[in-house]
């Protein structure tokens, strides 16, 4: 729904009337633009049920009634806007027209991924959380119970083959439905991936690897990570959902987006979340590239004489060990120089995440863009939302990388 409030802005003290979109959360925060003098006000809204919903501002005070001819600003936290449309705009005016003229054709396609994805982050994952906290304890009995309360078709496990079979078949179901139909490019890795394991597996070396791995409890680690932060991006998914909308654009409307604005202010956890994903992806690369030197050198830890002609570097990394310690660009350079893999390297900026983590990067509220001092010219707020929720379509596939390293360690 669109709520008219009448506020007054406490800086300049002028008048002016706000057309906010509101829908139920459990917490939104939004801003807006003094159409007088530019000062950013900061919102809140809270508030499941109508009768208990509010919004609450920061630097501006509600008034009784709005003012004849008093400016209008325009801000919805689910959908980008323009702050000076009114109710005959068009595009950046009402959410559901805005959506429309964006989408066209491809609404309904657009709306069955978010709902679809809403309902996994939400209402699924509540069950499949609570198998995986079990699964990582080894609380069988526990965890048969929370698989058999989520799952109609759950079959109980005796082996740990099974069982680990069983929780990633849960946390992939969540993840899948998350990303939606639009993961063309980590599917295609993922193809391409899956290919080069089979033929891998094959070869003592390589089983032997995974095994020790596991030994060492290096993949028991990064499978706790990865649930914890599948869990993090879940728990925040409403802060980067409208990810998913440049994905869905067709070409002839990705100029149109430019001109609107994505008006949340949750960029301290947008980047929490992008650094941690990027940071966690980049781990699972690992068994990615031993996959690939097993097929084409017959040892996991042989990289061959070559070089990425990306890097600067004389000589490939000796061992697995000494790839694990090169920087995170150097790793996706290794994974992106196979064809196909490119699918997942391309879902992860590092110009971004450099610019993002640097100690000048903060949310610019006037320009609604990304700022530091090593960016200077900013990315629009709604490309860096749709970048986070590229990472999240590479973790989905590194948890798929980790379950095929991890059965692959059980197997005979």
């Amino acid at each position: 729904m669109m709520s008219r409030i009448a506020l007054r802005c406490e800086g300049c003290e002028n008048p002016f009337t706000a057309r906010i979109g509101a829908a139920p959360t459990d917490l939104t925060r939004f801003y807006l633009l003094c159409p007088i003098c530019g000062l950013p006000i900061r919102g809140r809204a809270t508030g499941q049920e109508l009768k208990e919903f509010k919004i609450e501002f920061e630097d501006a005070e509600r008034m009784d009634a709005e003012i004849p001819r008093a400016p209008v600003v325009t801000v919805d936290p689910s959908v980008p806007a323009k702050r000076d449309a009114d109710s005959d705009s068009g595009l950046g005016s009402f959410t559901m027209q805005t959506f429309l003229i964006l989408l066209g054709d491809g609404l309904s396609d657009y709306f069955s991924d978010a709902g679809t994805a809403v309902d996994a982050a939400t209402e699924r994952w509540t069950g499949v959380r609570r198998i995986w906290t079990y699964y990582l304890d080894k609380s069988w009995i526990l965890f048969d119970k929370a698989g058999k309360s989520t799952f109609p078709d759950w079959v109980v496990a005796s082996t740990d083959l099974d069982r680990t079979r069983s929780a990633y078949r849960a946390l992939e179901a969540i993840t899948s439905r998350i990303v939606g139909t639009r993961a063309i490019g980590s599917t295609i890795f993922l193809d391409r991936y899956r290919r080069k394991d089979e033929a891998a597996i094959r070869v003592g070396s390589y089983g032997d690897l995974l095994r020790q791995d596991v030994a060492d409890g290096r993949t028991q680690t990064l499978e706790r990570d990865l649930f914890a932060l599948v869990d993090t991006f879940a728990r925040n998914y409403d802060i980067w959902a409208l990810g998913r909308l440049p994905r869905h654009l067709p070409d002839s409307r990705k100029s149109s987006i430019i001109e609107l604005t994505l008006f949340r202010d949750d960029f301290s956890q947008l980047r929490d979340l992008y650094q941690q994903g990027f940071e966690l992806v980049c781990k699972s690369t690992r068994f990615v590239v031993a996959a690939q030197n097993t097929v084409k050198r017959g040892d996991p830890n042989d990289f061959g004489t070559g070089v990425p002609a990306s890097l600067n570097a004389k000589q490939p990394p000796a061992t697995l060990k000494a790839f694990d310690k090169l920087p995170n660009a150097s790793r996706l350079a290794y994974v992106s120089a196979v064809p196909g893999w490119e699918g997942l390297t391309n879902l992860l900026n590092n110009r971004t995440r450099n610019a993002i983590g640097h100690a000048t990067a903060h949310h610019d509220l006037r320009s609604g863009k990304i700022v530091s001092d090593i960016d200077p010219a900013g990315t629009p707020y709604l490309d860096f939302v749709g970048y986070v929720f590229d990472v999240f379509d590479a973790v989905a596939a590194a948890v798929q990388v980790l379950r095929t390293a991890r059965v692959n360690a059980l197997l005979d």
